[in-house]
């Protein structure tokens, strides 16, 4: 008998699942109100006065996140690849710096570097957290290393010791958090301390407000630092550094305290700004993300739960001392177990839960996240003149190759509203593929 959907079988699931909605009343209440009173949509100006800055929401949706962030610098901009980019340029970055990359992860985490020139170096991942693994990261340090750009990937911290080697070489350490706000680690020798927030594990931190994401405006971006130097030289880059500059040496401007803004090892500055209304979006999304984080990792580990008697699935390991934010869902598959490959078995899950009758814009399961950025065209054609002399074709990192075409895949179930039924329906769909693994084969 053909009993699965992807054979023609009853499917699992008939009504459609609850959409992510992020965003509810309170958003459209404060874009009536800002639309009510104000009639400038974004504050700034690309000139060194009090508007340099930004607008009123901008100014107050920074404060907060940074009071939500211990008190840290915050700078709003339009995306976390507009963030990643200011503090590549803010670090100094110079063409033939060599910058540590992850292959596994959205494309800008490693090509930020290239806009100023930089080298991409890419270091493979951890087996089971599927960051930058700290031993191929120390391998790939030369005389001509500058930074290393980590990834908290899927919504878990990097590992920290990447800051030891950090420190030990004198690098600076960006962290693309863009998959984790509300995520954290301990990095204190007491185990009672509180964790440190990512964005602040680093020494500048990126975020995305981009659709999708834990919390959104549509597109929206943060740079987080403690490091007052760092924070003006992103500030500048993210709003016209030549014109700013330019403006600071005019007597007519008021006299400001210009020690931090001088330092700039770069003449030249983008228009990245977030607008006023994102940011009155942003400042009623923060109020929500403690709830959805605690949201998706409760639907999160009951998910894992209840697939922990399928023998070929397996819950990937949680960094010590870590809180996850779960951006994604990951899993780990043992093909040699399941006798049946990765792709086939989920495309059988995937057929009991969407389609025309479940959910019709995507499957929600999905195999190998994406094949590692070092594959891209980008580098195997060297397609920037910063990488013309650099062969990509030869890099073969083991553990992400392995992970991407059979090892491994994700889930985005976990970030919905699911009632105990959703829950129930979606072990079901790998259960019933389990148990039918006959008519896979």
């Amino acid at each position: 008998m053909n009993n699965l959907a992807i054979n023609g079988g009853e499917k699992i699931r008939k009504d459609p699942f609850p959409a992510q909605l992020t965003y509810g009343r309170e958003e459209e209440i404060g874009i009536e109100d800002f639309l009510n009173y104000k009639n400038n949509l974004s504050g700034y100006r690309g000139s060194w006065n009090k508007a340099f800055m930004g607008g009123e929401k901008v100014k107050k949706f920074e404060k907060e996140w940074s009071d939500y962030h211990g008190g840290c610098h915050s700078l709003a901009v339009n995306s976390c690849t507009s963030a990643l980019i200011v503090a590549c340029g803010a670090i100094g970055l110079k063409p033939g710096d060599e910058v540590i990359v992850t292959p596994w992860s959205m494309s800008c985490s490693a090509t930020a570097p290239m806009w100023w020139g930089a080298v991409p170096v890419f270091a493979d991942i951890e087996p089971e957290q599927f960051c930058l693994d700290p031993v191929s990261v120390e391998s790939k340090i030369t005389d001509k290393t500058k930074a290393i750009i980590v990834v908290d990937l899927f919504g878990q911290p990097f590992a920290k010791e990447i800051m030891d080697i950090a420190n030990k070489h004198n690098l600076i350490v960006i962290e693309d958090a863009a998959q984790a706000p509300g995520a954290g680690q301990n990095q204190l020798a007491d185990p009672l301390a509180p964790p440190t927030p990512t964005g602040l594990l680093g020494h500048i931190g990126c975020f995305s407000f981009t659709q999708g994401k834990h919390l959104t405006c549509g597109e929206g971006g943060m740079i987080t630092t403690f490091d007052s130097v760092l924070a003006a030289k992103c500030a500048l880059i993210r709003n016209h550094t030549e014109s700013v500059l330019h403006e600071m040496k005019r007597v007519d401007r008021p006299r400001f305290d210009m020690t931090m803004y001088s330092q700039i090892e770069n003449g030249i500055g983008m228009n990245l700004r977030m607008t006023e209304i994102n940011a009155v979006i942003m400042s009623e999304q923060l109020k929500k993300l403690e709830e959805y984080v605690v949201r998706r990792n409760v639907n999160a580990n009951l998910i894992y739960n209840a697939l922990e008697d399928i023998p070929f699935i397996k819950k990937p390991a949680l960094r010590d001392a870590c809180y996850h934010a779960y951006y994604c869902q990951p899993f780990l598959y043992d093909n040699e177990i399941a006798g049946v490959h990765r792709d086939k078995f989920l495309a059988a899950v995937n057929a009991e839960l969407t389609g025309e009758e479940g959910r019709p814009d995507r499957p929600m399961i999905g195999g190998g996240y994406i094949e590692p950025i070092y594959k891209f065209p980008l580098f195997q054609n060297r397609q920037h003149w910063g990488i013309k002399n650099v062969d990509y074709s030869t890099v073969n990192l083991p553990v992400v190759e392995r992970l991407w075409k059979d090892d491994f895949f994700l889930s985005m179930y976990h970030n919905l509203p699911l009632s105990t039924e959703d829950i129930e329906d979606i072990s079901k769909a790998y259960h019933k593929v389990y148990e039918n693994m006959d008519e896979l084969i």
